[in-house]
């Protein structure tokens, strides 16, 4: 009688698993949506300059044109589950904004704006401008990861360390550039111990709340500012 019970509980426990994995990565037994703080928002472009070009100029006096910033929000999908279930028992969903540009020098900027998984992470904001790729948490203030030329193994945050790429990156309250102020910058730099660079890679940027990048750096010195 009770192996007569246990082999109808197992058929029907295969039945439910089968239904279940007919379903693929559209079920799950549970779902979180994690969401961009509201202060961290205002690292995106304000409404009214989504669209609009802007020029910056260079120290030559050689002005480049970048065409408006495109803004795009979405959410990526994550999934996970347990070893002996067919299908994904959690899916989160993680805000994210993506906003890009592009010179009519053919050097493109880009910025996605992540959501946080966890408590002790923070909103990540994910720089890209030219050959150089920063993650940074605006939490905990750190950068996460960084991407070079070269590989992305060759940087440190320690100052004194001589044997690779110093980078760093700090937030300023405010910044004038050609008699205009910014609040809110991401200033981020990096300090070529190495000779891994070249003389034409940007080794400073300045993001700015609400208006994107403002000015940025060669390594040969060459200042490009936002007009």
């Amino acid at each position: 009688m009770a192996k007569t019970i246990r082999w109808k509980i197992e058929i029907i426990l295969a039945l439910i698993l089968l239904s279940f994995s007919s379903c693929g990565d559209d079920f799950a037994l549970s779902e979180k949506y994690y969401y961009i703080e509201n202060e961290n928002k205002e690292w995106l472009i304000a409404d009214s300059l989504v669209g609009e070009p802007f020029d910056m100029v260079d120290a030559n006096g050689i002005t480049f044109n970048f065409t408006g910033y495109t803004v795009k929000n979405d959410f990526s999908i994550g999934t996970s589950g347990l070893i002996f279930l067919p299908m994904p028992t959690k899916k989160s969903y993680r805000e994210n904004y993506y906003l890009t540009n592009n010179s009519n020098y053919g050097l493109s900027f880009s910025m996605y704006l992540y959501a946080s998984y966890g408590v002790e992470f923070g909103d990540e904001i994910h720089i890209n401008l030219g050959d150089i790729i920063f993650h940074y948490d605006l939490k905990n203030k750190l950068i996460t990861k960084i991407y070079l030329p070269n590989g992305s193994e060759n940087w440190t945050t320690t100052s004194n360390d001589k044997t690779k790429i110093f980078v760093n990156v700090d937030e300023l309250k405010s910044l004038n550039i050609n008699h205009k102020t910014y609040e809110g910058v991401i200033h981020f730099s990096m300090k070529d111990n190495i000779n891994m660079l070249t003389e034409r890679s940007i080794t400073e940027l300045y993001y700015a709340k609400q208006w994107g990048l403002i000015k940025y750096v060669y390594k040969n010195g060459l200042v490009v500012e936002r007009k």
